[in-house]
């Protein structure tokens, strides 16, 4: 068997009994993260409010583009190849979900940057008046960006009833492709990476203040609201963190295959490479998607406070289920 075979077989059995398994839980992560979210106890906090966005477009994200994977590829059903409404709508669904994801866990970052910050009046500016304003100003910015994908994406032919939906071919494509290469695979990472590196350094300014100031018998004068890390707050910088690491762990391979094709566009490749080169593709946003599902269980790993409160809610809803 042929490189080419195994990776289409595998392909092709991994969207088939893998897709909808990934779908399914991360449907399960998300609602049960936007259940946690949305109690008393941690709404109010602006940096819960970008999160319960990020997990209200993940849900929508697995019922979009992933199914439309699995669909095509595990079971060789393409509704959209047939219909240009559907396969732009397809495209441009896609690339707003996936900005719009980035965009509210930059936000959150940002949030978490500021609230830890020893300057008083710069942790003011974390309010949930401040985050619902950025979330709904950046998916509408992101919602009219994207309009160009419902004029140039096409159903384009390949041979006899063979068609694909798929970019313009030409300077479209190759725009799609870098543009795809910094706003999803290095611009949001980074970002992520810098306020949270940004946000740790801020922690440890804190603590090593505390601990000296703890340790001077001088009388010590603090002009303003003091510094002081709710236990709240010190889950949600833990759960932010890890999610950051899954999300630059899963979104880098897509990264650093479009990396890999601009890097070889010119070189000659037989029929055999470029279907090797398309299979390693799909299983690169197999590996994409997992991302979006497993912040529910990592926060149940990382964080007590959310572990208490998944266990209050389902012993709530045992005992409303045993009283019916």
């Amino acid at each position: 068997m042929s490189i080419a075979a195994f990776l289409y077989a595998f392909q092709q059995n991994l969207f088939k009994y893998g897709g909808p398994i990934l779908i399914a839980i991360g449907t399960i992560s998300c609602c049960l993260n936007l259940l946690v979210f949305a109690r008393s106890t941690l709404r109010k906090n602006p940096c819960t409010i970008c999160l319960i966005a990020v997990n209200i477009v993940n849900l929508a994200t697995f019922y979009t583009t992933p199914l439309s994977l699995v669909l095509s590829s595990g079971y060789k059903i393409d509704p959209s190849a047939n219909s240009i409404e559907l396969c732009r709508f397809r495209f441009y669904i896609g690339f707003v979900l996936t900005c719009w994801e980035s965009s509210c866990l930059i936000l959150a970052s940002i949030d978490r940057t500021l609230v830890t910050s020893p300057n008083a009046n710069t942790r003011k500016h974390s309010t949930r008046r401040l985050a619902i304003t950025s979330i709904i100003c950046i998916c509408l910015f992101w919602a009219m960006f994207h309009i160009h994908t419902l004029i140039h994406v096409q159903i384009i032919p390949y041979g006899p009833n063979f068609f694909v939906c798929y970019y313009e071919p030409g300077a479209y494509t190759t725009f799609i492709t870098y543009y795809s290469l910094l706003f999803n695979g290095v611009i949001p990472p980074l970002l992520m990476f810098i306020f949270g590196c940004w946000t740790v350094q801020n922690i440890r300014k804190v603590r090593h203040a505390t601990r000296q100031s703890g340790s001077t018998h001088s009388v010590v004068v603090v002009i303003g609201r003091p510094q002081i890390f709710q236990s709240k707050d010190q889950q949600l910088i833990r759960m932010l963190l890890v999610e950051i690491v899954a999300y630059i762990l899963c979104k880098s391979p897509v990264a650093l295959f479009y990396i890999y094709q601009e890097a070889t566009r010119y070189n000659g490749k037989n029929m055999e490479q470029q279907l090797i080169e398309q299979y390693i593709s799909s299983l690169t946003y197999f590996v994409y998607f997992i991302e979006n599902a497993v912040s529910c269980y990592t926060n149940v790993l990382v964080s007590k406070t959310f572990r208490a409160e998944l266990k209050r809610m389902l012993l709530n809803a045992r005992q409303l289920s045993c009283r019916s």
